[in-house]
Order: C-alpha cells, then sequence, then structure tokens
C-alpha cells in the first residue's frame, strides 16, 4: 500500500533549493512522492506558498513558474478544495490548538484525509500531533 502525505509547504521548498538548512531531509520525502512511492494530498493553499516562496527566495519567475507547473502535472499530487466546510473545521483545529491560519488548513487536510502530516516547522507538529499522524524528518 502506497503511504499518503500531507507536506507543509516548508518541506517542498527545502526540497527544491539546496541552500535550505533542511535540503536532503525533505528531498528524502519530495522523492517519496516523485517516485510514485507515496502520493500527497494537500490544499491549494500549499501550491501558492511553495511558488511564492521560490520566487522570493530565488528572485527567478521562470523557476517559479516551472515549479507551478510541475506541482499541477505530478500525478502524485493531489491538491484539494478548501470548501466551507474544510475551512470551517480548519477554523476549530485553529481555535483548538492555536496554530496559524494556513497551518490549520493544512492539518485539518490531514486529518480529514487520514494522512501522515509532513513538516519542518517543529510548533505545527507538535500542537497537531493529537489529531493527525506525523512523520518527523
Amino acid at each position: 500500500m502506497v503511504e499518503a502525505f500531507t507536506i507543509d509547504s516548508s518541506v517542498i521548498v527545502a526540497s527544491l533549493l539546496e541552500q535550505e538548512r533542511e535540503h536532503l531531509n525533505a528531498l528524502s520525502i519530495w522523492r517519496e512522492v516523485i517516485t510514485g512511492n507515496a502520493i500527497a494530498i494537500m490544499p491549494y493553499t500549499v501550491l501558492v506558498e511553495v511558488v511564492a516562496a521560490v520566487r522570493r527566495r530565488t528572485g527567478q519567475k521562470e523557476l517559479a513558474q516551472k515549479v507551478k507547473e510541475e506541482l499541477l502535472s505530478t500525478d502524485t499530487v493531489n491538491f484539494v478544495i478548501i470548501d466551507p466546510e474544510s475551512a470551517s473545521d480548519a477554523s476549530d483545529i485553529a481555535i483548538e490548538l492555536g496554530v496559524r491560519g494556513m497551518d490549520a488548513v493544512v492539518i485539518q487536510t490531514a486529518k480529514e484525509h487520514k494522512t501522515t502530516l509532513v513538516s519542518l516547522d517543529k510548533e505545527m507538529t507538535e500542537r497537531s500531533a493529537t489529531i493527525v499522524k506525523i512523520r518527523v524528518l
């Protein structure tokens, strides 16, 4: 059975940019997805965060566009829409755990889809460990 992850933007960005501190750890997880050994289910907010971070950190519009296109065309990467019910559930998670808004959306996606949450954000993983499975890098 293929493992399913919800991967926070911090991991994807670190996997793409060699200068990132956790590049090799992040790359190992991302390779699992790219090679088909795992799938990723993430909210569309992750797409926006990744593309924006790549553009800001590298200054390269073309690279950011290429990353966007690759994320959207990779068969093992699945983005989900945040509908009113998902937004309400994420809001409840934010209230309960005291996490940032976009983190609550990512946690809610992992919870709803019963995936393993992968993030480099220690606060996010520590606070969400009571409601979702966590993979530590």
